[in-house]
C-alpha cells in the first residue's frame, strides 16, 4: 500500500542521496567546447581551413556542407591549413527478395582526411568518418535514383559534421 509516509521517506532519500551521487561530477575536467575564449580561438582555428574534395557530386556535397559547418560564424579567415579527403563510395544490396530482385540498398560513404599546415605541407592530423544511408528501390527508375542520391546528401552531411567535430577535438586538445 502506499501512504504519504512513503513518498516523504522518498524525497528524504532523494534530497540525500543525490548531492553524494552528483559529488564525483564535480572534481571531472568537462568543459564547454565551443564557449568563452576557447570557443573563439576554435572558431578561428576552424575557419582557417581549406577543404579539397574529389571532383564529383559526392565530393562536392561535402565540400559545400563542411565550408558551412566550419565557418558557422559566418567569418572567414586566411585559410593556414588543407583538408585534404579522400572518399570512398559502396552500394550494398540490404533487402533481396525471392525473385532475386533487391529492394532496398545501404551506401556506404567513408572518407579519410588529412589537415595540413599550409606553410610546410606538413600532416598534422588523420582521421577517417564512415556512415551507412539506406534508401528503398522502387518501380520507377527516376524515384529510386532521388532517393540515392538522397542518401548519399544525408551521408555527406553526416560526414561533414563527424569531420568537424573530430578537428575541434583535435584543436581543442592541440591549445589545452
Amino acid at each position: 500500500m502506499w501512504s504519504s509516509e512513503d513518498g516523504s521517506r522518498r524525497r528524504f532519500l532523494g534530497r540525500l542521496l543525490l548531492p553524494g551521487l552528483l559529488l564525483p561530477l564535480a572534481g571531472c575536467s568537462l568543459r564547454p567546447l565551443y564557449g568563452g575564449a576557447a570557443g573563439a580561438e576554435l572558431d578561428a582555428e576552424l575557419s582557417a581551413i581549406r577543404v579539397e574534395t574529389p571532383r564529383t557530386r559526392t565530393g562536392w556535397l561535402l565540400r559545400e556542407q563542411l565550408e558551412r559547418d566550419l565557418r558557422a560564424s559566418g567569418r572567414a579567415a586566411p585559410p593556414r591549413y588543407l583538408l585534404e579527403i579522400r572518399l570512398e563510395r559502396r552500394q550494398r544490396p540490404l533487402a533481396i527478395q525471392l525473385d532475386d530482385s533487391t529492394t532496398r540498398f545501404d551506401l556506404t560513404l567513408a572518407a579519410f582526411f588529412t589537415l595540413r599546415d599550409r606553410s610546410d605541407g606538413r600532416p598534422v592530423y588523420r582521421s577517417s568518418v564512415r556512415r551507412v544511408a539506406s534508401y528503398n528501390v522502387v518501380g520507377a527508375p527516376f524515384a529510386t535514383l532521388i532517393a540515392e542520391q538522397d542518401a548519399e546528401r544525408r551521408a555527406a552531411i553526416e560526414i561533414s559534421r563527424a569531420i568537424r567535430t573530430r578537428l575541434a577535438l583535435f584543436f581543442s586538445r592541440r591549445g589545452s
